[in-house]
């Protein structure tokens, strides 16, 4: 009968024990004793050892010194089976502290206990044998106690592994005892302070020349390091993963050659791919992503690719790509390649941006840029329009007063022939300055310029008061003139300077239409300051301006009838002398528009062709 379990051996033993206590006794023979002593030792401990040396020594001299017994030396007999007792009890106890690892290791290979990690033994049938110092300084626990524990349960090392890992770890165990297969297990160890580490266990069986099993040595590595560095990876690859698939733009890698084998999850659910999809060869097929580039570039597409990758060059182009539902829409293409230490090629990144909606919005811009500039062509040949109607306007209207004048004068009783005579020269001046509006005009689209010449804006001052004087009279406005006798003159084109105070004036003129005739008075003021420029203001008695700034824009008007572009041409004209105009409010009620001229040394700009009028 083979006896397997420790309990059994123990309980033999015992019995063994038994018996040979009863055989010394009934035969009078107190070495039979020794074989309990040497049970008691193995079985329960050299400590109970101990107790069974002195209780076999008391039993064995009740034996001795029967009467039967003293007259075969009694005394010398007991003597000889106390010190064999006593030499026995030693022996054992020697074995039990001293010689268990050399014991153990005499079954096995002789240098087990210096093997790197946590080492093992087993006997055939799996039970443990032994741990190595190692091992036992890991779980903290003592050889003795570590004996106790293999004696007591086949699988005492279980105590020691996680909970989450003993059923698992005993299953794989028992799969290797029953087929002789190596054990390679991985589970978490408790180390003595309490604290669990992983743990690769790698066992084989010790065979025979017959091939049987006759014990099995294992190895117990610390792995805890290397798989919490293997789940940072794995945590690391998914993020990697995870912003490869979310960032909004498609990615995908390509073989050196430029085969593709990865597309991220955007240009998969974009384009419709099987990122698995192969060819008989294993590659993945290009043939069939070149087929989503729309036919009008695929040419285009393939030589710059193959240019690409022949060079080893970076890549941009663009072209339309066919999406999952059928809609070829812009993208723009990327790649660059990735070169290893010895700047070989190991692989392609690319990257298509999807810029349809731009393309398209560029598109609508370029068609809206060519509707705006047809419109603003229609608004500035309208614009120029009117300001040809309204400088036009203005000449004729003198032409047409003074012809009235002139009608009045001759129709008077006695006729005054002179100033008829008077009026009809200011109406050949009108008629001239009607002309050279044309002219300017016609100067303007044969794009010649005009020649400024030096002119007294006093004269220019006096001349259109004198041209508006029937319009102050019937307006009742009192005109009040202040002119600088010292004026220097300016270089400037005389009718345009002209057109610009008869349009200050008339529009002074209708800015008092509104308050008491008692109260219109209008000033008109010339000047040289300091810095070489010469100003003319034109001061009303009006309600002032609500805006000053801004009734120079075109078409800015305050007037009923107005058109808004009298002060905005006027503007334009000074501003082309070199000069400036602005307006003010008077703190006393009504408005003043001022305009500022270099004095004659000063070099006149290009002059605008446009006339002022009435704005």
């Amino acid at each position: 009968m083979e006896l397997t379990s420790s309990k059994q051996r123990r309980a033999v033993a015992l019995v063994i024990g038994a018996a040979s206590v009863l055989l010394a006794i009934s035969i009078d023979e107190p070495s039979g004793l020794l074989v309990a002593v040497a049970i008691i030792c193995i079985c329960i401990g050299w400590k109970a050892g101990l107790v069974a040396v002195a209780a076999a020594g008391l039993l064995s001299s009740a034996i001795l010194f029967l009467p039967e017994s003293r007259a075969t030396g009694g005394v010398a007999r007991w003597v000889v089976f106390v010190v064999a007792a006593f030499a026995l009890w030693l022996v054992i106890k020697i074995f039990r502290t001293m010689s268990f690892y050399d014991q153990s290791y005499q079954g096995t290979k002789p240098d087990i206990a210096n093997i790197p990690g946590l080492g093992w033994a087993a006997h055939p049938n799996g039970r443990l044998r032994f741990f190595n110092p190692a091992a036992l300084a890991y779980v903290g626990v003592t050889a003795d106690e570590m004996q106790r524990m293999m004696d007591a349960d086949d699988y005492s090392w279980a105590q020691f592994i996680h909970p989450d890992d003993v059923e698992a770890s005993i299953a794989r165990w028992r799969h290797s005892m029953s087929t002789g297969e190596p054990l390679n297990d991985e589970w978490r160890v408790r180390r003595f302070d309490g604290t669990y580490r992983w743990f690769r266990d790698i066992g084989v069986a010790s065979r025979d020349d017959r091939g049987r099993i006759i014990g099995w040595n294992g190895q117990i590595e610390d792995i805890d390091d290397q798989r919490k560095a293997e789940a940072a990876l794995r945590q690391s690859e998914r993020e990697l993963r995870l912003l490869v698939d979310t960032v909004p733009t498609m990615i995908w890698l390509l073989t050196p050659a430029g085969l593709p084998y990865y597309f991220n999850k955007r240009f998969v659910d974009w384009a419709g791919v099987d990122p698995t999809e192969k060819e008989p060869s294993g590659k993945p097929q290009f043939a069939k992503h070149v087929e989503l580039f729309h036919p009008d570039d695929r040419a285009a597409m393939k030589a710059a690719f193959k240019t690409s990758f022949a060079r080893g060059e970076p890549l941009q182009h663009k072209g339309r790509i066919c999406r999952k539902d059928g809609e070829y829409r812009w993208i723009d293409s990327r790649f660059e390649p990735l070169r290893d230490d010895d700047g070989t090629i190991v692989r392609w990144y690319g990257v298509n941006l999807d810029i349809d909606d731009e393309i398209r919005a560029q598109e609508a811009l370029r068609l809206a840029d060519e509707r705006l500039s047809r419109a603003l062509r229609a608004a500035s040949l309208s614009e120029l329009s009117v300001s040809i109607a309204h400088e036009l306007n203005q000449p004729l209207q003198a032409v047409v007063a003074n012809a009235g004048a002139f009608q009045r004068w001759l129709g008077a009783d006695p006729p005054s022939f002179d100033n008829a005579i008077r009026v009809a020269q200011k109406i050949i001046r009108n008629a001239d300055a009607a002309a050279q509006v044309i002219s300017r005009i016609r100067a303007l689209f044969a794009r010649t310029t005009a020649e400024p010449e030096p002119i007294d804006l006093n004269a220019v001052v006096i001349e259109v008061c004198d041209l508006l004087a029937d319009k102050l009279q019937s307006s009742s406005v009192k005109l009040d003139i202040e002119l600088d006798p010292r004026l220097p003159a300016v270089t400037a084109d005389h009718v345009q300077m002209e057109q610009v105070v008869l349009n200050l004036v008339r529009n002074g003129i209708e800015a008092m239409h509104d308050i008491n005739a008692q109260s219109r008075r209008l000033r008109i003021v010339s000047r040289c300051r300091g810095d070489g420029m010469v100003e003319v203001e034109v001061c009303d008695q009006g309600r002032g301006l609500s805006d000053p700034e801004r009734i120079f824009e075109a078409f800015y008007t305050t007037k009923q009838e107005g058109l808004g572009m009298g002060l905005a041409i006027c503007r334009s004209i000074i501003e082309s002398h070199g000069g400036r105009l602005w307006a003010d409010n008077i703190a006393t009620g009504g408005a003043s528009i001022t305009f500022g001229l270099p004095k004659g040394s000063a070099k006149a700009t290009k002059i605008s062709t446009a006339e002022p009028g009435p704005g």
